[in-house]
């Protein structure tokens, strides 16, 4: 089901201009998201969030779905800061309105992921 909904927004996404980006994080950077004021931004985690801190309430919304965040502005113009605890990891985002070319979907990764894993096999 899940597979089903990300490639829907995937096509969705393409069909209006946009796409996907995949970010690989790590807990000691912030990466910056451009919302767009009258649209929602998905963040696509690969696990369900733990828990989930924004700065700012009252400038932005989110809502829950599954493996995803959705972020919408509450006001324009609005800038906050947003965490979110996964798996015992931390990733941080910055967000920030934009009045055009914002982010539509993100795949958040951890950068941990990216790394060559070498397995020693003792004789």
């Amino acid at each position: 089901m899940k597979l089903l909904a990300i490639t829907v927004l995937l096509c969705l996404g393409e069909a209006f201009g946009s796409t996907a980006r995949s970010l690989y994080l790590s807990d000691k950077k912030t990466e910056t998201i451009r919302i767009v004021p009258g649209r929602s931004t998905i963040l696509s985690f690969p696990s369900r969030p733990t828990k989930v801190i924004l700065g700012n309430q009252g400038l932005f919304a989110i809502q829950y779905v599954e493996n995803d965040i959705a972020i919408a502005a509450i006001k324009a113009p609005a800038h906050s800061n947003l965490f979110v605890y996964l798996e015992g990891r931390r990733f941080g985002f910055d967000l920030v309105t934009v009045s055009q070319q914002g982010d539509e979907i993100i795949l958040v990764r951890d950068s941990d992921d990216r790394k060559i894993k070498v397995r020693v096999q003792n004789e």
